[in-house]
């Protein structure tokens, strides 16, 4: 089949489906060419888990028809971002000897190493492999080794973080697109994407923590001195705020969304004066009027769980503050004054990202909505790391373990690891 002329990106969420269509090469500048960019309500789908197979399908037929509406062309094939709670995370360790004449380390030993790694890593029963990441290398008692190729030694160690995800959640995943007929070239977890394009390198070194605020789930991804720390999920979204101002103000979803959109500001203060805002309830054909104290005192504790959340596992890592800070993303990051409520629990800076026009060009207009931001990462990773991805979702999997459990020999190791990250 001919290679497309383009490259289509899809971040499939539990109240939408994203999906980004990029030229298939960087401009002269390096830079991403965004060519389109559409969403659909994403029905059959909660915190990233299919609960509904034909209409979680139905809803990706409908995201792609618009797609192929817009660019004139028909999608045949996507890269797919991987997350919720599916997915799991685990930390491992592998050691071997110098096997090579001189003691010299080549790429056979790094795979070697990678796949002591890979045995001794506990949880992956039952489980596909999205990514092997290695974190860092030791030779002999030289730490914090990024890329140990070439160099002397006896004893090689790494370390690593083993992104994972239950099979029978990735099969539902899969069957729905082969039931929209579109092949998955690429299956990437989404916040390694995100992290590693939008953070740059003076964050990745420094410290900094990632946070996706979604519609039902938090991801999180912690970086520092070039290699991610950890990362992991939260089962609390922007539609459990929505659930409880829902049942604090007493009235129904929809409702409880629209004023946690136009009117929610977690930086009020309570205050004596009766200030308050009328919203029509079409439902009820009445105007309904909510204290605008009651809406901040409703939705605040469950930011706050959320902030606190990460914050415990920062001090797992070891790491109650970072330098970099956190960079907030997704839909549930455009709250009015999350950045003061992180800020208060995190005790470190607190930004929002927007796009580095020096990375992106987008031919469509937008207008800097963050929930896109997952679809044009995934894309952009894609762009960057085009010689890795099949060692990222294909070459790590089981169907290329041997029956100890070990990747296949021939799996290029060494081409990933050299390719995966900025900093091998």
């Amino acid at each position: 089949m001919a290679k497309d002329p383009y490259l289509v990106a899809i971040d499939v969420g539990s109240s939408s489906i994203k999906l980004a269509v990029a030229k298939d090469i960087l401009d002269e500048r390096d830079k991403v060419q965004i060519l389109a960019l559409v969403e659909r309500s994403s029905n059959g789908i909660k915190r990233g888990v299919v609960t509904n197979m034909s209409e979680a399908t139905e809803s990706l037929i409908e995201v792609i028809n618009q797609a192929e509406s817009i660019i004139g062309l028909p999608i045949r094939r996507a890269v797919v971002g991987i997350n919720g709670t599916g997915v799991g995370f685990t930390n491992s360790e592998g050691l071997i000897v110098v096997s090579r004449d001189e003691n010299e380390i080549g790429e056979i030993d790094v795979e070697r190493v990678i796949q002591d790694s890979l045995t001794k890593a506990f949880g992956l029963q039952n489980n596909e492999i999205l990514h092997v990441i290695p974190k860092s290398f030791t030779v002999d008692n030289q730490r914090g080794i990024k890329y140990p190729v070439g160099m002397i030694g006896n004893k090689l160690e790494c370390k690593t973080l083993v992104v994972n995800v239950e099979t029978s959640y990735l099969r539902n995943f899969s069957k729905v697109f082969n039931q929209a007929s579109l092949e998955i070239v690429d299956r990437i977890f989404t916040p390694l994407a995100t992290s590693d394009f939008i953070l740059s390198l003076r964050q990745k070194k420094a410290g900094t923590v990632l946070i996706d605020i979604g519609y039902s789930s938090t991801s999180y991804i912690t970086w520092e001195g070039e290699e991610i720390l950890g990362s992991g999920i939260i089962p609390i979204g922007s539609d459990h705020i929505t659930a409880d101002l829902a049942i604090g103000l007493q009235t129904n979803m929809e409702m409880a969304e629209e004023i946690k959109k136009q009117h929610l500001d977690l930086n009020h203060e309570q205050s004596d004066e009766l200030n308050q805002v009328e919203i029509y309830n079409p439902d009820l054909q009445i105007n309904e009027s909510f204290k605008i104290d009651n809406v901040s005192e409703y939705a605040k504790p469950r930011v706050e769980e959320i902030f606190l959340f990460v914050s415990r596992e920062l001090r797992k890592l070891g790491k109650s503050s970072l330098p970099g800070g956190a960079v907030l993303i997704g839909g549930g990051s455009n709250l009015k004054g999350i950045e003061s409520v992180a800020r208060d629990i995190l005790k470190i800076p607190i930004f929002k990202y927007a796009f580095d026009k020096n990375l992106v060009e987008f031919v469509p207009d937008y207008n800097n909505d963050p929930s896109f931001i997952n679809c044009i990462a995934l894309a952009a990773y894609s762009l960057y790391h085009q010689d890795e991805n099949n060692y990222s979702s294909e070459k790590f999997t089981k169907q290329n373990y041997s029956k100890k459990g070990l990747p296949d020999k021939n799996s290029g190791v060494g081409g990933f690891l050299k390719n995966l990250l900025p900093w091998t």
